[in-house]
């Protein structure tokens, strides 16, 4: 058995069928690194640009917030007769209590609009 592996890699043909199939890797190597490198440079642009969509959102949801928080009056400090900062969960039950001013408004352009849609059909 190792002496048929033995002529195997002694035989004249070993030589440059060796040396073809390491060029063959070699090129296989390289254009998968190419292709990774390709890859890479695509997925950091999309994380860049998810990335700023994720800021433009979160400025977005922040004013919506804001608005809402200032239409409605905050607990104040009977001491200091300063708004007091309140925790994220006394918020959001201070936000679901009551809503938002203009809310209702919205909400009754909206069924206007739809049933203006309606007629229009």
């Amino acid at each position: 058995m190792f002496r048929r592996l033995f002529q195997a890699f002694t035989h004249p043909a070993a030589g440059p069928l060796g040396f073809g199939l390491s060029l063959v890797l070699c090129a296989l190597l390289v254009g998968t690194a190419l292709s990774a490198a390709r890859t890479e440079t695509q997925l950091r642009a999309r994380i860049a640009q998810l990335s700023a969509q994720d800021a433009r959102t979160g400025a977005v949801l922040h004013a919506k917030l804001a608005a809402c928080e200032g239409a409605l009056p905050g607990p104040v400090d009977p001491q200091t007769g300063k708004m007091q900062v309140a925790s994220v969960a006394a918020r959001a039950a201070r936000l679901a209590g009551r809503e938002p001013q203009g809310f209702d408004v919205c909400a009754r352009m909206e069924s206007a609009d739809r049933a203006v849609l309606e007629t229009l059909r």
